[in-house]
């Protein structure tokens, strides 16, 4: 609080300041301020008053700028998102559907194909050939049909040396005979990925691969199924190019 004072003997007018303490009960403080400070003190008074007002203003664009990136960081968040569920979406549909533009496992002749009733070359009775046998050179290099992770290898009774790969859409595929395996339980291949090497291990009478394709655990025609893939795959591009 300012008020004016009265002229002493000797003593310019001047002004007398009381200061009002914020806490209740504590002393109030006067400063006394002379009519030739004055000048200095109301120069002084208003640079505070207006370095108060530009700090404000400047408080306030930063204020504004900040949450411009907020909202910017907000959208952009929300549209990775959006992409993140975009791609699992697209993952949980994809692995209800069988694999495309499979591969047979190795290059070589057909000598026994799917039959529900075929003579055993060793046994020599009739009985269900749940599988494909391709003939290859002992040690040719099996691949995997298509992506998916190997789902056991291990010992068969009359498959030898067998190694399991499950795929996409209920679909395993079965390898046996093998001479030796290249990858465990739990790993993930690609198609055309080296998973063995061809061999003549449990019952058989040469070098090949007894290739099978369970489908929702029944076996079905190893070269159909394969065939059947391949033409949905080369649908699926001519249908993409379409668009």
């Amino acid at each position: 609080m300012m008020g004016g004072g009265k002229r002493r003997r000797g003593r310019p007018r001047g002004w007398t300041l009381i200061l009002v303490p914020p806490r209740p009960g504590a002393r109030t403080r006067s400063l006394t301020i002379s009519t030739r400070s004055l000048g200095g003190t109301a120069i002084m008074l208003f640079a505070v008053v207006a370095g108060a007002a530009t700090w404000t203003n400047e408080t306030s664009n930063l204020a504004a700028s900040r949450a411009d990136r907020l909202k910017e960081s907000q959208v952009t968040v929300l549209a990775l998102r959006d992409s993140v569920e975009a791609l699992h979406l697209a993952a949980a549909r994809d692995s209800l559907l069988p694999p495309r533009g499979m591969m047979l496992p190795v290059s070589g002749e057909v000598t026994s194909e799917f039959n529900p009733a075929r003579m055993h070359p060793i046994l020599r009775y009739f009985r269900a050939h749940k599988g494909t046998d391709i003939a290859a050179p002992y040690g040719t290099k099996i691949a995997a049909p298509a992506a998916g992770v190997v789902r056991s290898v291990g010992w068969g009774i009359g498959y030898g040396l067998m190694i399991e790969i499950e795929h996409s859409g209920g679909v395993i595929t079965r390898f046996g005979h093998c001479k030796s395996a290249i990858v465990r339980a739990g790993d993930h291949v690609l198609e055309g990925e080296t998973i063995g090497l061809v061999g003549s291990s449990g019952l058989a009478t040469g070098p090949h691969v007894h290739f099978e394709v369970l489908v929702n655990g029944t076996q079905v025609d190893p070269l159909t199924f394969v065939a059947s893939s391949r033409d949905g795959f080369a649908t699926d591009r001519a249908h993409g190019q379409t668009q």
